[in-house]
């Protein structure tokens, strides 16, 4: 199935389209805005690594105390739902992200199976937005009955430090998109 999808990208509607269009650096939906195409292209590309980092970061978690949390505990359902809505964000800013880092008019094959990954990316992200936003609708009492007992302190300040993966991810995406766009 998958070597017939992808024999079929080269005579796709997709294809087609890519090698007739006028000539562009860009997808033409971008209208030939290079600003507008590097500041998608970074924020796709750097919210796919931050959300496979969150993903990666729950799984992890589920995995260490998979043999304390029951499956019914507010902390299990609360790290199925990061986990749902991370890789979620993951999946459908990646397939994005790929949309836009592999667009090359000059390839329309490559850029056609590239479009059509995305498709099928896209319903797996949807699915993980679905199955997540039914575990906070569903969990959402027991949740927040478990997060009114006192005393729960919160102290968000000294969790900052644990940003600086994520912000050195950000600042790298954001240099890779300005030097795609400026070198092409």
């Amino acid at each position: 199935m998958i070597i017939t999808i992808l024999a079929d990208a080269a005579t796709s509607l997709a294809a087609r389209s890519v090698a007739s269009g006028p000539p562009s650096m860009f997808p033409r939906a971008f209208n030939d805005d290079v600003s507008l195409f590097m500041f998608n292209l970074f924020g796709m590309t750097a919210m796919t690594f931050l959300g496979a980092m969150m993903a990666g970061k729950q799984a992890r978690r589920v995995w260490i105390q998979r043999f304390h949390d029951h499956p019914k505990d507010p902390v299990t359902i609360y790290r199925a739902i990061l986990f749902l809505a991370a890789t979620g964000i993951c999946l459908r800013c990646g397939a994005e992200a790929l949309n836009l880092w592999g667009w090359n008019q000059d390839d329309p094959v490559t850029t056609a199976r590239v479009i059509m990954a995305k498709r099928w990316i896209d319903p797996i992200a949807l699915g993980c937005g679905i199955v997540w936003m039914t575990l906070a609708i569903l969990g959402e009492p027991g949740l927040e009955h478990q997060l009114r007992k006192a005393p729960l302190p919160v102290d968000m300040w000294s969790r900052w430090p644990e940003l600086l993966r994520a912000i050195i991810v950000v600042v790298l995406s954001f240099f890779a998109a300005l030097a795609a766009v400026c070198l092409r």
